[in-house]
């Protein structure tokens, strides 16, 4: 009875999901980035990486134009969080950089965009991602930056 009962309430919450009004959302693609605005939420750009064997979410990038640039970084859950991440766009120096805060959608950190950094996406090819799991191995996830300049440009 209990299971039913459950099945019943999921199948509910999903008929009123499906009956909702859903938010006015206007999406465009560029290449390798995605812009979303949804509104109330200001206008971003996206790119994730998933690990093609398990569908597992291994990074996430969502980049907000507003009066300071920033790139808004999420990381899996049951990572190493005292060695922070680092980046490093083409074949530039690395840059290390701290973890901020997690949650249950991951571990984030925001990385402000600064011109000189914008300046070197728009220019380049790849981001380079690094961090590591909980059994101290590197995870170096890859963010294109193909069609960076003209998300970047769509951004409101």
């Amino acid at each position: 009875m209990n299971l039913t009962y459950n099945a019943l309430c999921a199948a509910l919450v999903l008929l009123v999901m499906l009956t909702q009004p859903t938010r006015a959302q206007d999406i465009q693609i560029f290449e390798d980035w995605r812009v979303s605005c949804e509104a109330p939420e200001p206008c971003r750009m996206a790119q994730a990486i998933v690990q093609p064997s398990t569908r597992r979410l291994i990074l996430q990038v969502k980049i907000f134009k507003g009066e300071k640039p920033t790139a808004l970084i999420t990381f899996p859950l049951g990572i190493l969080l005292n060695t922070g991440w680092q980046y490093q766009i083409d074949g530039n120096p690395a840059k290390v950089v701290p973890f901020e805060i997690c949650n249950t959608e991951g571990c984030h950190a925001g990385l402000e965009l600064t011109p000189a950094l914008l300046s070197a996406m728009k220019r380049g090819s790849q981001m380079k991602i690094r961090f590591f799991d909980a059994a101290k191995t590197e995870v170096d996830p890859k963010i294109s930056l193909i069609g960076f300049t003209k998300a970047y440009g769509a951004l409101k």
